[in-house]
């Protein structure tokens, strides 16, 4: 899981900066301002089953075909709902051209996210086989985009070319777990069953989402597009080594989830006590070298005119390691049933976060963002590291 973690990193990082240089601020903040809405509208497809179906998957590994069937046919189901959304909203917006094209483009994307089934791997914890899915797909997104997207002319096609590269290995994988297409109404309401446990997941998740990607949209209301992509790239350096973090949670995930409905309390207790060693490992190694050298760093990777992004950057290094002491104690409460509780806190911090930005931003544009970033992710902290002490330490 951690080549996994790292070869797809540093794949996502040379497409980044790729798109980022050819296409130049103004057309890589248009990318960024649509796939950001894109990504968060893609939460409504997940709706929590996938983490959901890992926890069951883990403690059940018999069932993970019909986990696999029933969850993505129903999410196949309602990316089809949200592309002819998307669709429509397309054609009746007074944009540019070129942006409806990219917003056409956009739709299919959510097919992406409904296909893949990486999760029930991590589930059955063969991550050998999510490292081999990850690492070829993000290699062919990287092989596509320097074939076929050379200049801004061609930024219609990136989001076809994204969703394509995926293809292959959600074939491979749905076809690998014996995947059946399921549509029958009786079926589908049994399937919806499940999200009476998810919904809590999926909340946790759409707040989380709203702290830490929708402030891309909400600069894009008061700022210009320019300044839009030099947020982005201050957010992709920060979003990579989050990004990070949470594959690893998923590794660690099925493991935690099986040791306490089991009870197996030193188990639960060493995999989380591992989980927190190595975010203070990236802490040092990473974290505080992004700080002090931000600017340098952002000039060296994308170029002198992208210089900018390195106020909100430093600034959002910050947050970032709030984040990393956050994550281990936050996945071991989901992970034991609490996921109820987590949603409160993600909730109160995505309420922080969306009135703070309207407050800040329109003054203080991507250095407000920054800031509400920092104080979103504290409150989570604070909030997290009560709730643990209460739920997991004093009942065990």
């Amino acid at each position: 899981m951690a080549a996994a973690n790292i070869s797809s990193s540093i794949l996502s990082i040379t497409l980044f900066i790729y798109l980022a240089r050819v296409l130049a601020p103004e057309s890589f903040g248009l990318l960024s301002y649509i796939f950001t809405l894109v990504f968060f509208l893609a939460n409504f497809i997940d709706l929590g089953l996938s983490t959901y179906g890992m926890r069951e998957i883990a403690k059940d590994r018999s069932r993970a075909t019909q986990y696999l069937s029933e969850i993505a046919s129903l999410r196949i189901l309602i990316a089809s709902g949200l592309c002819l959304l998307f669709l429509v909203f397309g054609l009746v917006a007074r944009d540019a051209h070129h942006l409806k094209l990219l917003m056409f483009g956009s739709s299919i994307i959510f097919f992406m996210w409904a296909l893949g089934s990486e999760w029930a791997f991590q589930g059955l914890e063969k991550m050998h086989i999510v490292f081999l899915s990850m690492v070829a797909t993000g290699a062919l997104q990287l092989g596509l985009m320097f074939l076929f997207v050379r200049s801004s002319v061609d930024l219609p096609k990136v989001p076809i070319l994204y969703f394509a590269a995926s293809v292959p290995m959600a074939a491979v994988l749905l076809t690998k777990l014996r995947f059946r297409l399921i549509m029958k109404s009786d079926e589908l309401r049994r399937i919806a069953g499940y999200l009476s446990s998810s919904f809590s997941i999926w909340g946790i998740s759409i707040f989380a989402q709203i702290y830490n990607s929708l402030d891309v949209f909400i600069l894009g209301l008061s700022r210009s597009p320019e300044e839009v992509g030099y947020y982005t790239v201050a957010r992709r350096f920060t979003g990579t080594i989050a990004l990070l973090l949470v594959f690893l949670a998923g590794a660690v995930f099925p493991s935690l989830s099986s040791s306490a409905f089991q009870g197996d309390s030193k188990r639960f207790k060493i995999a989380t006590g591992k989980f927190l060693t190595l975010a203070i490992f990236i802490a040092i190694f990473v974290l505080v070298p992004l700080i002090l050298f931000s600017r340098s760093l952002i000039t060296f990777v994308v170029g002198s005119e992208y210089a900018p992004a390195s106020e909100p950057l430093r600034i959002m290094a910050i947050g970032l390691l709030i984040v990393l002491f956050n994550l281990p104690f936050s996945t071991g409460l989901i992970a034991s049933g609490y996921e109820k509780d987590v949603l409160k806190q993600a909730f109160a911090s995505a309420v922080l976060s969306i009135s703070s930005n309207f407050i800040l931003m329109p003054k203080y544009g991507m250095l407000g963002g920054s800031i509400s970033f920092v104080l979103a992710e504290s409150l989570a902290l604070v909030w997290i590291l009560c709730l643990y002490r209460s739920k997991i330490k004093r009942e065990g």
